[in-house]
C-alpha cells in the first residue's frame, strides 16, 4: 500500500489488488478513512468533505499521476 502524498494529517494511499474503480483512499492520523474515485472525484466513507479539502484539491490536480499509479499497483 504505497503512500503517495501526505498532507497535512492525511496521508493518500493506493491498496494492492484493490477492486475497481480506479481510486485512491484517504486516511487520517485519527485512523479515519474514504475512498475517493478518480473519475469522478466521488467520496465514499464517513470523512466530511471539509475536512479533507486540501487533499482533494491536490487529487484533482494530479488524476493521471493517481490513475498510473493505481494500474501499477492493481494490473
Amino acid at each position: 500500500m504505497p503512500t503517495l502524498k501526505i498532507i497535512n494529517n492525511a496521508k493518500v494511499l493506493v491498496y494492492f489488488n484493490d477492486h475497481p474503480p480506479p481510486h485512491v483512499h484517504i486516511k487520517l492520523r485519527d485512523k479515519r478513512e474514504c475512498m475517493v474515485d478518480l473519475a469522478t472525484f466521488e467520496i465514499n466513507g464517513l470523512v466530511p468533505e471539509r475536512e479533507i479539502r486540501d487533499v482533494l484539491a491536490w487529487i484533482k490536480a494530479n488524476p493521471d499521476f493517481l490513475y498510473d499509479e493505481w494500474q501499477r499497483c492493481n494490473p
